[in-house]
């Protein structure tokens, strides 16, 4: 193993604990609301897809601060990364304070559009409510966790997320089933988990900002607040856009079948615990690209761009073949023969597409993320998620079928995997001669 891959190795893996445990947790909960009955299953996933519409909205906390925060440090610049970090903490508890009000107000809405029976509509809401609670702690821990990434220190984004995943575990056992709370105790124990996740992470950053030197420059306040709300929108818009794309895909879903709501709402778990390979490599390169360049070191083609080509090939392939042989043994997991009729060959084919498609997309993502292309990045996501709209409306007047949803999904990875190899082979030599200093 030479040093660019000891390099990846080492700000990659803690990366991907955290990111395998992130969808565990998902899983395990729906396996215990599965328990409760498929009711109880098909109402948390149309809450959960309402709560992360409102949660990744929010992802440019993470992706837009771990890379800044990487160039900051590399350039000195302790007195504004300092500044940078408490102001983007108190805009995190204030975006999740507004958060909870949006939601808890405007829930009846917005599981009114999924068109559920009254059973449903009603776990959903308590669900929903409950959960929502948390979202101040969970942004808290998605910044701080962040900054630690930029301050190569990832090993506490994998902490907290076991802090999570444990206590959450416990707790969605023992408010849903043990205490009969169901899917309102659900939510409450994802709301515990993130409280104390929060407090540690916090302490941490906290912890490590306060060992840096000191520096005797400025505080440049009117730029930090710039560049923060400046590629926060772009982001913002961007998270928008893909997680409206996404919810659409599970609205659609829950116009068909009870077995197809239940399994559109576990393939999406599967998808997303799938992608944690390619993820996890994706955002540990925002820093090693950020500090890069930083260095006026030529990204393109150097080892690193190089290496993460080639690791993320290895994983693209392991993910297709893995996922096409072993998805309907997972569905039947969680659901018996009852949704084993519902996984056809079509589906599976799809769903494995998808996973070897989207592994550059996300790789890219992250590259653009670490070449300060913020822009790049949003209109990229924007723009195959509007493609994959189209496709998916189209598709659908044809055949009312999952099939048309994740073939929709597959050709708006397609377009959204070359357009960010287009992108930062056209634009790293910007990022070159400016770094992060816009």
């Amino acid at each position: 193993m030479n040093n660019t891959q000891k390099e990846i190795w080492i700000n990659s893996y803690p990366v991907f604990i955290w990111l395998v445990l992130e969808p565990v947790v998902g899983l395990i909960d729906s396996k215990i609301a599965s328990l409760i009955g498929i009711t109880t299953l098909s109402s948390i996933g149309i809450a959960e897809t309402i709560y992360f519409v409102f949660i990744w909205i929010f992802i440019f906390l993470a992706y837009g601060t771990t890379p800044f925060v990487a160039s900051l440090k590399t350039k000195g610049e302790v007195n504004n990364l300092n500044y940078f970090i408490k102001f983007g903490r108190n805009t995190s508890l204030t975006l999740g304070i507004i958060s909870i009000l949006v939601l808890i107000l405007s829930s009846n809405y917005l599981i009114s559009i999924f068109n559920p029976t009254d059973d449903i509509f009603t776990l959903s809401k308590n669900y929903l409510v409950f959960r929502c609670i948390g979202i101040p702690f969970y942004l808290l821990n998605m910044h701080s966790t962040a900054v630690l990434r930029g301050l190569k220190v990832p090993n506490i984004t994998f902490q907290s997320a076991a802090i999570v995943a444990l206590l959450n575990i416990f707790f969605s056992y023992m408010f849903g089933i043990s205490l009969n709370f169901g899917a309102s105790g659900i939510g409450f124990a994802s709301t515990i988990s993130f409280l104390f996740a929060s407090l540690f992470s916090s302490y941490k950053l906290t912890r490590h900002s306060q060992k840096l030197e000191r520096s005797s420059e400025s505080v440049e306040k009117k730029q930090l607040k710039k560049k923060f709300f400046q590629v926060g929108f772009l982001i913002l818009i961007r998270s928008f856009f893909l997680t409206f794309f996404m919810a659409y895909l599970r609205n659609k879903a829950s116009l068909m079948s009870m077995e197809e709501i239940a399994l559109q709402h576990l393939l999406l778990q599967f998808w997303s615990f799938g992608y944690i390979f390619v993820d996890a490599v994706a955002i540990a390169s925002q820093a090693l690209v950020a500090e890069l360049i930083s260095k006026k070191i030529n990204f393109q083609n150097s080892s690193l761009q190089k290496e993460l080509i080639k690791l993320t090939s290895k994983i693209s392939i392991f993910l297709f073949i893995f996922s096409f042989i072993f998805l309907q043994s997972f569905v039947r997991i969680f659901d018996s023969d009852n949704l084993l009729e519902y996984t056809t060959i079509e589906i599976r084919i799809l769903f494995s597409l998808s996973l070897f498609i989207g592994s550059y997309a996300f790789l890219w993502d992250g590259v653009l993320l670490g070449l300060d292309q913020s822009k790049q990045f949003a209109l990229i996501t924007i723009f195959s998620s509007l493609l994959g709209f189209l496709f998916s409306s189209l598709f659908l007047s044809r055949n009312e079928n999952l099939v048309s949803l994740w073939l929709a999904l597959d050709l708006s990875l397609i377009s959204r995997s070359a357009l960010g190899y287009f992108f930062q082979k056209r634009t790293y030599s910007t990022a070159f001669k400016t770094g992060l200093s816009k």
